[in-house]
């Protein structure tokens, strides 16, 4: 009698230290799990500019306060004389100064306001990206947050443009910077004042850069695009500079000067203005919506006006794909899609393993509508989540091996029906096979990788401490070391995600998978 107590005493105790143990496991889980969703915008709870919690100093993305390569550039600018078309301005050779000049008035206005956020029920599943009652489809306008533009004068290396248009841009990438004054910009030249114009272009968007430790991922798959015969904006860099009163111009480090999809991007690449440009957010492209135009409007997000017959070669083909039989479809989806241009654009996302996109969340591509051939042709956008690194969808060892056959998240009715046609399935695995050993053999990429990394270390380190430290690794690293990695790899404090580890493995994947050796990972939500 005298053992029993003890043995009931130390029963309860291992019962009380598993409970304790157990509902710290899930306080700590919920913690992860809000950050996560607080990270991609996913949570319920109303955001503003204040709702949020300041991150401590160390944690914030402010310059070094002597930038000295960058004050001697903005000393001294140079010429834009030369600047006569836009592949003298899109050139990723060098760094343009941009200066943004507001006065305070104009600095407090430009603050985003308030509108109803999106409510958001699911956990685990897919995220509506799209907000009926904000202006811009996205992210950010999931979270109710609403971009203004503002006047403001933008001086571009040695001309100044007295009165452009400036707002904030992006959605995750505005989100994530409010801890900082690293935000992104769209620049309007001609909004308020029509002779406003550089190297045959009007608008100019700043990319922060602030998701990308590389600094290189959209220079980089845009550049493999455009290789593989695929339309897409070209980039640039520059270091931007900000006023917003009385003080003396602040730094606020190295942008991406992103070449924007609009009249002027077609008439170079396309030869015409007169086609139709979409920026689609939708988890069912080509859905049919009915007969009325205005049940797809907000979704298709059509730049600029279009015709009856544009927005009717919408509808008619998302008929087609949901209603036709497979026989009538693989007759007729050729009439629709530019399909040897559709395959290298599918065969690109999927070598890039690029999942907050197209092949996931219905974002980030445009559809250019020819009016010669009324056919539709896909052009990629916002690739800083590409070579896999989005762990929001996957874990990096398994986005370097997703299947290249069954590549979608979730429900993706274009692509099921289009990956059983054969004459495409030839198409998609010849684009594939020549890309392989192209635009994505590793040994050109590689090389690429240190090319711009060579052009960018110097300016990168005038840029936050904190991006430096982790832009070394990113472009050096050739493993990837599990530990302190998890499937919820996202946000600030991840470890920087190693480029040529995930160049040189995805392709050995996708040739196993090309061979028949390997089936490749089946990516689910």
């Amino acid at each position: 009698m005298s053992s029993r107590p003890p043995k009931i005493r130390l029963r309860k105790l291992r019962i009380l230290a598993a409970v304790i143990f157990a509902l710290g496991s899930v306080v700590w889980s919920a913690f992860s799990i809000g950050n996560w969703f607080a990270e991609q915008g996913q949570s319920n709870i109303p955001w503003t500019p204040r709702s949020r919690p300041q991150r401590p100093p160390e944690m914030a993305d402010a310059p070094v306060t002597k930038p000295v390569l960058a004050q001697a550039a903005f000393a001294s600018r140079q010429s834009t004389a030369g600047l006569t078309n836009a592949a003298a301005l899109f050139n990723t050779t060098g760094f343009w100064t941009v200066h943004l000049q507001f006065t305070p008035e104009q600095w407090a206005a430009i603050e985003p306001h308030q509108i109803q956020p999106l409510e958001q029920q699911r956990f685990g599943g897919r995220m509506d990206l799209r907000n009926p009652a904000a202006k811009r489809n996205g992210l950010a306008g999931v979270r109710g947050v609403e971009f203004e533009w503002v006047h403001a004068a933008v001086e571009f290396e040695d001309r100044t443009f007295a009165d452009a248009a400036v707002r904030y841009k992006g959605n995750g990438t505005y989100l994530r910077s409010q801890h900082g004054t690293k935000r992104p910009f769209k620049v309007d030249l001609n909004k308020y004042d029509k002779t406003n114009g550089l190297a045959e272009r009007t608008t100019l968007n700043f990319a922060n850069l602030v998701a990308d430790d590389s600094f290189i991922h959209d220079a980089l798959a845009y550049e493999m695009f455009r290789a593989a015969g695929v339309p897409a904006p070209r980039t640039a860099y520059a270091r931007l500079w900000v006023t917003t009163g009385q003080a003396p111009p602040s730094y606020l480090g190295v942008y991406e000067l992103a070449e924007n999809l609009d009249g002027d991007f077609a008439k170079e690449r396309f030869g015409t203005r007169h086609g139709a440009i979409f920026k689609p957010v939708t988890h069912e492209l080509f859905s049919d919506l009915g007969d009325d135009w205005s049940a797809y409007q907000g979704i298709y997000d059509p730049k600029g006006k279009i015709t009856p017959a544009q927005s009717g070669r919408v509808i008619e083909f998302a008929k087609l794909v949901a209603h036709a039989d497979d026989a009538t479809f693989a007759a007729r989806v050729g009439e629709f899609i530019e399909l040897d241009e559709f395959a290298r654009f599918l065969a690109g996302m999927v070598l890039l393993s690029s999942y907050d996109g197209f092949l996931n969340n219905g974002q980030n591509f445009y559809l250019w509508l020819s009016p010669e051939t009324q056919r539709f042709q896909f052009i990629p956008w916002d690739l800083d989540h590409a070579w896999g690194d989005f762990s929001v969808a996957g874990s990096p060892p398994n986005l370097a091996h997703a299947s290249i056959w069954h590549p979608w998240m979730g429900r993706h009715r274009l692509l099921e029906r289009i990956m059983i046609v054969p004459d495409f399935e030839t198409r998609y695995r010849r684009a594939l096979e020549d890309m392989l050993t192209t635009v994505f053999a590793p040994e050109h990429l590689l090389q690429r990788v240190n090319e711009l990394a060579t052009q960018l270390r110097p300016v990168v380190a005038e840029d936050a401490p904190r991006k430096f430290s982790r832009f070394g690794p990113a472009v050096t690293e050739t493993r990837y070391d599990t530990p302190g990695h998890n499937g919820f790899d996202f946000g600030r404090n991840h470890p920087p995600y190693p480029l040529k580890w995930f160049i040189t493995e995805r392709a050995r994947s996708v040739r196993e998978q090309l061979d028949g050796t390997s089936e490749g990972v089946l990516l689910k939500r």
